[in-house]
C-alpha cells in the first residue's frame, strides 16, 4: 500500500541525536508515511542504529551508500519514495507529533499550494495538537518568507513528489556540487515549478513544528570555517535576487532587503576569512581584499546606493578595506545600538547627497 508521505533523513554520524529524532517521527499522530534513512557513509555507528530502527518498525526502510554528502542522501530518498507527499527531516533534529497531521490537512484545505511552518530552537515549544491556524501567501512573498527564515531550507515544507518528479526535462533534485546553500536552491526551482503549474503560492501555518537544533555539531557544515563561503554567495545571492525580481514580481523593498542581507552575508565572510583562515595575517588580509574586489559587490553597492536607507558596510566594501568590513561588521553583531546610530548619520548624508 503506497504511504501518503515519505519522510527522507538523511544520517551522517549523528549518532547521538538521531534516535530522539526518529522517535519524534514515530510518535506521528497519524501512521501512514514511511521513513527513509540514508546512511551517507557514517563511521560512528550511526549505520548501525539506523539497522536497529528499522526492525523495530516496518515503516523505516534504510539505504546505505558511500558518503556523497547531504544533497546525494536526499536524492537518494527521492529517487526510491513512494508517498504522495515528502517530507525532509535532518537527523540531528525533531518534529511535533502532530506535524504530519497539520501539514496534510492544510495542503488538503489549501490545495496548490506549498504548506509550510515555523521552526523553534526550543523542543518544549513543539505543539502537541494539530491546528490549521495560518496564513495565505501569493508568490510575490518569496522575498519576504525569505527574510522571514521561512523559505531557504528544506525541512519546513511538504513538498508534492507528484510535481518533483515531472518537472520539464529531469525530476527536481538538490544540486551536489553545492555544499551550502543547496536547500534554496532546490526551493528556487521547486517554486519555479509552483509557478510553471500555476499554482497559488503558500500556506504557512502559525505554530512551529520542527525543532531545529543549533548546538555545536562537529559534523555540521555551517558551523565549520568555509574558504569558499563568500564564492558560494556571489552565486546564490544573484540567483535569488533574479527569480524574486523577475519571476516572483517581489516589492522593491524586499528586494532592498535582501540585498542588504547580501551584503551582511559577504561581510560575516570576510571577517571570517580575518579571524579564521590559516596563514599569517598579511595573507588572510590578502584573500579577504580579492573577495571585496569582486564585479558583483561593485553591481551589489551601486544598487544599495539607489535607496535613501544606509549601512556602514557600504563605505568599507567601497574603500576594499577588509579590516574595516570586519569592525563593522562585529559591531553589528555585539552594538548594535551604536551601529544604528552610523545608519542613521549616514542616512542624513545621503539625503544631503553628501554620501
Amino acid at each position: 500500500m503506497t504511504p501518503q508521505v515519505s519522510v527522507i533523513v538523511p544520517v551522517y554520524n549523528a549518532l547521538s541525536k538521531l534516535s530522539r529524532c526518529v522517535n519524534s517521527i514515530l510518535a506521528q499522530s497519524i501512521r501512514d508515511f514511511e521513513l527513509l534513512l540514508i546512511d551517507d557513509g557514517s563511521v560512528d555507528g550511526s549505520g548501525e542504529l539506523c539497522d536497529a530502527l528499522a526492525r523495530r518498525d516496518s515503516r523505516v526502510k534504510v539505504i546505505h551508500q558511500k558518503n556523497a554528502g547531504v544533497s546525494a542522501a536526499r536524492n537518494t530518498g527521492l529517487a526510491i519514495a513512494k508517498g504522495r507527499w515528502i517530507l525532509f527531516v535532518d537527523a540531528d533534529d525533531m518534529i511535533s507529533s502532530c506535524t504530519l497531521e497539520c501539514a496534510l490537512s492544510a495542503a488538503n484545505c489549501h490545495p496548490n499550494t506549498l504548506v509550510l511552518w515555523p521552526f523553534t530552537l526550543d523542543p518544549a515549544f513543539l505543539p502537541s495538537v494539530a491546528t490549521l491556524e495560518g496564513t495565505s501567501y501569493g508568490m510575490d512573498q518569496v522575498a519576504s518568507l525569505y527574510l522571514n527564515w521561512l523559505f531557504s531550507m528544506p525541512w519546513n515544507k511538504l513538498f508534492d513528489r507528484q510535481l518533483i518528479e515531472r518537472v520539464p526535462n529531469s525530476p527536481l533534485r538538490f544540486n551536489p556540487a553545492f555544499s551550502l546553500g543547496e536547500d534554496l536552491l532546490f526551493c528556487l526551482d521547486y517554486c519555479r515549478a509552483l509557478l510553471a503549474c500555476g499554482q497559488n503560492g503558500f500556506f504557512c501555518l502559525s505554530l512551529p513544528l520542527t525543532f531545529y537544533d543549533t548546538s555545536e555539531n562537529p559534523n555540521s557544515l555551517t558551523q565549520r570555517y568555509r574558504s569558499d563561503f563568500c564564492d558560494f554567495w556571489f552565486q546564490l545571492f544573484p540567483r535569488l535576487l533574479q527569480d524574486c525580481e523577475s519571476l516572483f514580481h517581489c516589492s522593491s523593498q524586499d528586494l532592498f532587503l535582501i540585498r542588504r542581507n547580501y551584503l551582511h552575508t559577504i561581510a560575516a565572510g570576510i571577517s571570517d576569512i580575518l579571524c579564521r583562515c590559516t596563514g599569517t595575517p598579511a595573507k588572510r588580509k590578502s584573500i579577504a581584499k580579492n573577495r571585496l574586489k569582486r564585479g558583483e559587490l561593485k553591481d551589489l553597492l551601486h544598487q544599495l546606493q539607489q535607496y535613501p536607507l544606509y549601512s556602514p558596510l557600504e563605505t568599507a566594501f567601497s574603500l576594499y578595506s577588509p579590516c574595516l568590513v570586519s569592525f563593522l561588521y562585529q559591531l553589528r553583531e555585539k552594538k548594535p545600538n551604536v551601529y544604528g546610530k552610523l545608519e542613521v548619520f549616514g542616512q542624513h548624508l545621503r539625503a544631503l547627497r553628501l554620501l
